[in-house]
């Protein structure tokens, strides 16, 4: 017997599928959730080189593109080369990477080795001198409330065992790190393998960036024959729609971010300088840093640096606080702005929900990446629920809903047959000095004609 299915009953088949499917997986998932952890991070640390090769690429296709078309003036004088142009282009993007990847390495590592050890070796006097001012400030509650005053210095005796022993573990290597004598090869060589493994791996993306960015467009055209081949073609629309999207976002945040962080990080060494506070590197690399996570990143920063500065020479925290209200300040209200242009467009609760899920997924990174991510998704989201509502007649404003009032659909035949007032009638009708003369006429058969009436009259 052969069943006749129209194209509602396909349709609700093919929804019945995708639930039994979806909830099938979701089943899966739950049931053996370990193992597909440890398969999702076996295929992540074999994939590790591809994954680093598609972000250099995607991160460096920008100054590739940029520095290509300036070497038009140079390479296309008589005829055009593309191959010698994106040649150059691609080596002069290797270069600058690798040569700014060294630059920070050699201008900072240094002096980051330097505050660390300085730290670690003027913690114990630290730690006394707040053991002196904790047991001055709760020496009452030893006779009000010995319970209180017996867990307050069993937590701090446990803490500063363990900062204790965290020093003693890692000024050794920072000593061996900053001397670069026979020590440094024991440091290295304890994690060879991890070490190793990452070299590797760094070493493997820039060689698939280098492929990459030489035949980018082929990549993509490849990436869009197989939608086209796989997919219908209005959904290969909405997800090119979409990926150029969300690329658009994330793109245009990090690079805006990573120049502003750059420049907030160098005014607040300069600052610092100028100020004389201590450890300037350490805490000018801490504020730049944590000044890439939009909002909360100022406070990250800020909260540890203060701590180090009221540790070392408690008397410049105010200063240093001051230095740091009005440098936050100025790159909200100012440099932020000109930088970036417009905002991410997302309201603070949902920059905190990003922020709490990347970071409890992927941490630092996550914390950075997700914020430009879940803008660009809460913008397509606003716009699919937009044109949903307009579709059913229904207000796409928000402030529409901000009551229990119950709103009803207009269908689109129903607007259309609701006629539309005319042009030529006001909105307000002022009222005239007699009520006969403010009174429309019906219509165009009905009016009677002004020359009629005064031939008539002249008749009479």
């Amino acid at each position: 017997m052969k069943v006749k299915m129209d194209e509602r009953h396909r349709s609700v088949a093919r929804t019945a599928v995708w639930v039994f499917t979806i909830c099938l997986m979701i089943g899966i998932a739950v049931w053996r959730w370990e193992s597909l952890v440890a398969v999702f991070r076996k295929a992540l640390s074999v994939l590790a080189p591809v994954i680093l090769g598609v972000i250099f690429a995607y991160l460096m296709s920008p100054m590739q593109s940029w520095i290509e078309k300036q070497l038009i003036r140079l390479t296309d004088r008589k005829k055009p080369h593309p191959k010698i142009r994106r040649g150059l282009s691609v080596g002069i993007t290797i270069l600058v990477f690798l040569a700014a990847i060294t630059g920070l390495i050699a201008s900072i590592v240094p002096e980051l080795i330097s505050s660390s050890k300085n730290l670690l070796g003027s913690l114990p006097e630290y730690l006394t001198n707040i053991t002196d001012w904790i047991n001055s400030h709760i020496a009452s509650l030893q006779e009000d409330q010995p319970q209180v005053y017996s867990f307050l210095i069993s937590f701090w005796n446990n803490t500063q065992n363990s900062l204790t022993d965290l020093a003693g573990q890692f000024a050794p290597k920072l000593d061996s790190i900053a001397s670069g004598g026979a020590d440094l090869l024991s440091v290295v060589t304890s994690s060879a393998v991890s070490v190793f493994k990452w070299i590797a791996n760094i070493f493997l993306g820039l060689i698939i960036m280098i492929y990459l960015l030489c035949n980018k467009e082929n990549y993509l055209a490849q990436m869009r024959k197989l939608l086209y081949a796989l997919l219908p073609e209005k959904k290969v629309h909405d997800f090119l729609r979409i990926g150029s999207h969300v690329s658009f976002k994330f793109m245009h945040f990090l690079s805006g971010k990573t120049v502003d962080s750059f420049l907030i990080g160098l005014l607040c060494f300069i600052g610092m300088t100028i100020l004389k506070m201590p450890y300037i590197t350490l805490i000018s690399i801490l504020v730049g840093v944590t000044n890439i996570i939009p909002f909360f990143g100022p406070i990250i920063g800020a909260v540890p640096s203060a701590l180090l500065i009221l540790l070392s020479e408690p008397r410049k925290l105010i200063p240093f606080v001051i230095f740091i209200l009005v440098l936050q300040q100025f790159d909200g209200n100012f440099l932020g702005p000109k930088i970036l242009g417009e905002s991410l467009g997302l309201p603070m609760f949902w920059i905190l929900f990003a922020i709490t899920i990347g970071g409890g997924m992927f941490g630092f990174v996550g914390m950075v990446a997700f914020v430009p991510l879940f803008a660009a998704v809460y913008t397509l989201l606003s716009d699919f629920l937009s044109d949903r509502l307009n579709k059913k007649g229904l207000p796409a404003d928000t402030k529409y809903y901000m009551t229990n009032e119950i709103h009803y659909a207009v269908p689109q035949e129903a607007k259309a047959e609701v006629p539309e007032p005319e042009s030529e009638t006001p909105d307000l009708i002022l009222p005239a000095d007699n009520p006969e003369d403010s009174a429309l006429p019906e219509s165009g058969d009905d009016t009677p004609d002004e020359s009629e009436e005064t031939d008539d009259t002249g008749t009479d």
